[in-house]
């Protein structure tokens, strides 16, 4: 069973600044609450099924060449960047993540790396990861022994 754990401690400080700004009334002129020049953490479905897995990231505003999909083993690790948005002076207000990101799966079994493909449209990376043909499980026929053999 594959876990998935999502949790980036900068975002934690960042939602207790912005928080905070709120409580004690700081416009929105007067700092860039939302925007993160640090790592983000995007949103990520697994799917497992006997033949492999289907593993979606969420990468709106981000260009695919700016995403690098490594199989190492059994670790798969996608990794980029989102450019800032191009706004005139500065974004007022923002509450969407920008910079590097990175998301590391470890995969129970054995993947087929000849046979893993990656497709993203709309935002949307979609990586299928087929098993090895010796990870399959597969079924054993239980023999008779002659009494001869025994």
């Amino acid at each position: 069973m594959m876990s998935l754990t999502r949790w980036n401690p900068f975002e934690e400080l960042n939602s207790l600044h912005r928080e905070l700004d709120r409580v004690f009334g700081r416009r929105a002129g007067d700092v860039q609450a939302g925007v993160h020049d640090g790592a983000w953490v995007p949103a990520t479905e697994v799917n497992s099924a006997a033949d492999g897995w289907r593993v979606r990231v969420a990468l709106p505003g981000v260009d695919p060449k700016d995403v690098e999909i490594d199989l190492h083993g059994n670790t798969l690790t996608v990794k980029g960047d989102r450019a800032a948005g191009r706004g005139g002076d500065g974004w007022d207000e923002s509450e969407i993540s920008y910079g590097r990101f990175e998301r590391a799966f470890t995969l129970p079994a054995s993947v087929d790396a000849d046979r893993v493909e990656a497709h993203f449209a709309n935002g949307m990376l979609e990586l299928t990861l087929p098993l090895a043909e010796s990870a399959k499980p597969r079924r054993i026929e239980i023999g008779s022994r002659t009494a001869e053999a025994a």
